[in-house]
């Protein structure tokens, strides 16, 4: 089998089904008509998981190396429909990124949940490591809740390394919305053996 055309089936296939649970936790469908899209869903997952692998579909580490060499963003989580996508752009030690949160997000009332703030920022930070040729993970992550991120909003992503000594890699990052802060992040990001 193809490798890079069976990336890109369920590349595509990942985007059809965020656009599916975002339809499925806002639907207004009356019962029966519910009941229905189950029924195909069911069978639709039933059909899919006949050639199920292990674990989802990831791309190669060295991918943020790559598209930071190259000058091209790099896309987030293309093949796992649970996380938020988005793309990365790279210069030196930074990240930036853009997304719009929706509401399948949501926690406080018309809010970007925090667990998916602090997930958004761990991607960013982590994903910045890979970027520099770093095999990190992290060590600890603090939040700061500074303010409301809205959803259905653009969100601007930052991530920078502000320190390495050795094996260890300190970086901070932020959410911002129209400018503002809505959260930033301290991350200790630990190198791990090859």
């Amino acid at each position: 089998m193809d490798d890079e055309a069976q990336r890109a089936a369920v590349g595509e296939l990942v985007l059809s089904t965020r656009d599916l649970m975002l339809a499925v936790g806002t639907t207004e469908l009356p019962p029966e008509e519910v009941a229905a899209a189950r029924a195909e869903i069911d069978a639709l997952a039933a059909r899919l998981g006949v050639g199920r692998r292990d674990r989802v579909l990831r791309a190669g580490f060295d991918g943020p190396a790559k598209a930071k060499a190259n000058g091209v963003p790099w896309r987030s989580f293309a093949y796992n429909p649970m996380a938020i996508p988005f793309d990365m752009t790279f210069e030196g030690t930074t990240a930036r990124g853009r997304l719009e949160a929706n509401a399948i997000h949501e926690g406080p009332a018309d809010s970007l949940h925090g667990g998916y703030a602090a997930h958004l920022m761990d991607c960013v930070l982590g994903t910045m490591m890979q970027a520099n040729g770093y095999r990190a993970v992290t060590g600890t992550l603090e939040i700061r809740y500074v303010r409301r991120t809205p959803l259905d909003q653009p969100l601007e992503l930052f991530g920078e390394i502000v320190r390495s000594a050795g094996r260890k890699h300190t970086a901070r990052g932020w959410i911002s919305h129209d400018g503002e802060p809505t959260v930033e992040a301290t991350g200790l990001f630990v190198e791990v053996a090859r």
